[in-house]
């Protein structure tokens, strides 16, 4: 199956994904076979914001570009999150509050659909994908210390396996392929694109 519209891609999240509340039934992926028992030991939770946006256009999904100055991923694409810290009852609720404190987003106007696979990043982080609705006349308002940039790319674009291209690079040195979908002048690749790839898959595949 293939994009048939933002009505099915929430039906497909709905029935396929994780729910917002409750175990999780998905098997975690990523980098894996690049982490030691010990990495694996020091693994730490995060949570990503796939925020959809039901523009008049057409659906978008809410990307940022991270600043040059981060510690880790910096200046790669990326959906609001970060690390779940103790006060987060759960992963989505530090997307919800990553993605305020990076872009604006009011929690309580955000349609929570459901959690998507796990994916263990090379730099130690467990992250869940936390899919929701944003309102249709969503503005986002970056904090300059979080984001570099905001951008928006459409859900059909991101849910069309002919737009992931595959590239390699060495990695902790080996070589490590990855996926990335240039569009409109950003490049979304790595971690985010991954993501992306594997919730195409979990909701298309038949």
């Amino acid at each position: 199956m293939s994009w048939n519209g933002l009505e099915d891609f929430v039906q497909r999240v709905t029935d396929r994904l994780d729910p917002p509340k409750g175990p999780g039934r998905l098997e975690e992926y990523g980098d894996l076979d690049f982490l030691t028992p010990q990495d694996m030991a020091a693994i730490r939770p995060a949570a990503v914001l796939i925020g959809v946006i039901p523009r008049k256009s057409g659906p978008t999904a809410l990307l940022t570009l991270r600043p040059d100055t981060m510690a880790t991923h910096a200046g790669q694409v990326a959906f609001p999150g970060g690390k779940v810290d103790p006060e987060d009852v759960d992963a989505v609720a530090a997307a919800l509050r990553e993605a305020e404190e990076e872009v604006g987003v009011c929690p309580s106007e955000v349609d929570v659909l459901g959690c998507g696979a796990p994916y263990v990043t090379g730099t130690m982080f467990r992250i869940i994908p936390v899919v929701g609705l944003l309102p249709g006349d969503f503005e986002p308002s970056p904090d300059p210390t979080e984001v570099a940039d905001v951008f928006e790319t459409p859900l059909d674009f991101l849910m069309n396996i002919a737009n992931h291209q595959v590239g390699s690079a060495v990695y902790k040195g080996r070589e490590r392929k990855f996926y990335e979908m240039p569009h409109g002048g950003f490049r979304i690749w790595g971690v985010t694109a991954g993501i992306i790839r594997k919730l195409y898959h979990t909701l298309y595949d038949d």
